[in-house]
């Protein structure tokens, strides 16, 4: 089985309708993931996380008004998801500017797990039409 966080940013790639997924596919609790803007399409600030919802609790956000944002949480556990709806993402420097799905492209993510190992992942299109980042433990 593969040890992975699966992240998907919802499609269409054309909609400014920011949504963000995170599926705990390990066998260890997820403690945060970091998304770095910076290595997006176009750089990106994240203006607001937007919405939180899941089985997991959000401690904290670190990094809003920033090119890297971390969401640390508890009871992350296997098997479950999680998700932030209304995510408001600015072009960095630009922030009249309205961002889509796809502008994320080349974004970089990351999870700490409470087994004290570290994973990483790119965001990449799919055929699905939406941006997804595998990251593998």
């Amino acid at each position: 089985m593969a040890e992975e966080v699966v992240a998907t940013f919802d499609g269409p790639l054309n909609s400014f309708s920011i949504n963000l997924a995170l599926s705990n596919a390990t066998s260890s609790e997820v403690q945060s993931v970091g998304i770095s803007g910076r290595t997006a399409k176009f750089p990106v600030t994240w203006d607001s996380m937007g919405t939180f919802g899941g089985p997991a609790t959000l401690t904290s956000t670190v990094g809003v008004d920033t090119e890297v944002v971390i969401a640390n949480f508890t009871g992350f556990s296997p098997g479950e998801q999680v998700s932030f709806t209304g995510i408001d993402p600015d072009f960095t420097g630009a922030p009249s500017a309205g961002v889509r799905v796809l502008d994320m492209a080349g974004t970089r993510a990351f999870a700490q797990f409470a087994d004290g190992t570290t994973g990483f992942g790119e965001f990449e299109a799919t055929t699905a039409g939406t941006l997804r980042a595998v990251i593998s433990k």
